[in-house]
């Protein structure tokens, strides 16, 4: 190349963080002169050349919620098209978060007609939003999806949706291995362990939290075995996570995600990325999820999936219950934990949790898109 290039990549929460991380990683290695701006987390700074802003600026789950922060995610919005026509970009690459990516895409492919446009990770417009299938099809030049049925949604568009794999299949492992990772936390090996994962967004943990914690207070009368831990997402500061806990004894991990859950006999996790992460680490969990009583209205009666939690959209079937709304509370999570720790009924929800890794295609995902994605720069 005689002349450095620049991509544009913006993630918009921390499960495009982790994404884009290995993506970023696979691009540096095979172009190490690549010039990298946007938006990332932790995982996505080592690699950024110029960063415009963080995840945490832009994560904000919920329609009326949206609403409340339209006016700084607007500002943000002004600063990367002008810093894209500053650096003269010469792709994008888009992360998931397809509110605020789409509006970007389509104002770039207006301000700058000949910067090719990609988005990572296809959204979920097979759950809502199918009026976005045309919009994605004319406007973005590369679509990689995650999952085998995606495609097919966009044939007949100029769109080139290309099926990648998921890149959680080679990902997802535990940090540390079980005698590590007890030793280090202080855990008892031999008494239960739940772990908890509420979200990582600030939104989440105030609506998820509260319940989850007065399970844990509860249960040190009721089940004083029971241990519990929370892996603090790294968007998350722990003192703001602490806030919400009170006396609860859960213990707070950090960079421990993974070996949290895996070395855990059962989960309560917050529907999301975090429900594939947890299907594909094998324990058995149950998908937790409040909105704004308003925003969920709303959801019903656009989600047109039979379900809300990701694992089971994979799946095509229920493979870990849901709880939503008036069902997040300690005595209904209760209930669903003292069935998961049931070691008959743990055995037969692992078995099932195993399917779900068919559906997520071979290793190598950010490695063959940073392929494809070199060729058409």
């Amino acid at each position: 190349m005689s002349r450095t290039q620049t991509l544009l990549v913006i993630a918009g929460e921390d499960s495009g963080d982790l994404h884009g991380a290995e993506l970023l990683r696979e691009l540096k290695r095979r172009r190490p002169d690549l010039r990298i701006i946007g938006v990332g987390g932790p995982r996505m700074t080592p690699y950024l050349d110029r960063k415009l802003a963080d995840v945490k600026d832009l994560a904000v789950v919920g329609f009326i919620e949206v609403i409340k922060h339209l006016p700084r995610l607007n500002r943000l919005f002004k600063q990367i098209l002008a810093a894209s026509h500053e650096e003269a970009i010469a792709g994008a690459l888009l992360i998931d978060y397809p509110g605020f990516n789409l509006r970007l895409a389509k104002a770039l492919r207006k301000q700058m007609p000949s910067v090719k446009l990609h988005q990572y990770v296809c959204p979920q417009v097979w759950a809502w939003k199918k009026g976005r299938i045309p919009d994605l099809g004319r406007t973005l030049d590369t679509l990689y999806c995650l999952f085998d049925f995606e495609p097919e949604l966009f044939r007949g568009y100029p769109v080139d949706a290309q099926f990648v794999g998921h890149p959680l299949v080679e990902v997802v492992k535990p940090e540390c291995d079980r005698a590590a990772f007890f030793a280090e936390t202080g855990l008892d090996p031999l008494r239960p362990l739940v772990a908890l994962l509420p979200g990582s967004r600030k939104g989440e943990i105030q609506r998820l939290l509260p319940p989850m914690a007065d399970l844990a207070r509860r249960w040190r009368q009721e089940q004083p075995e029971v241990q519990w831990v929370l892996p603090v997402a790294p968007t998350l500061d722990p003192a703001f996570v602490r806030a919400y806990l009170g006396d609860a004894p859960i213990l707070l991990v950090q960079d421990r995600t993974y070996a949290a859950r895996a070395h855990a006999n059962a989960a309560l996790v917050a529907s999301g990325t975090a429900t594939l992460e947890t299907a594909l680490l094998g324990t058995p969990f149950a998908i937790v999820y409040r909105l704004n009583a308003l925003t969920y209205q709303l959801a019903r009666r656009i989600v047109k999936v039979p379900h809300f939690g990701l694992a089971n959209v994979v799946a095509g079937r229920e493979v870990a219950r849901e709880l939503l709304q008036d069902d997040v509370s300690a005595e209904r999570l209760g209930q669903e934990l003292r069935r998961l720790l049931d070691p008959d009924v743990a055995c037969k929800v692992r078995a099932e949790l195993a399917e779900v890794r068919g559906h997520l295609g071979d290793p190598g995902a950010a490695g063959r898109v940073a392929e494809d994605l070199l060729k058409k720069l």
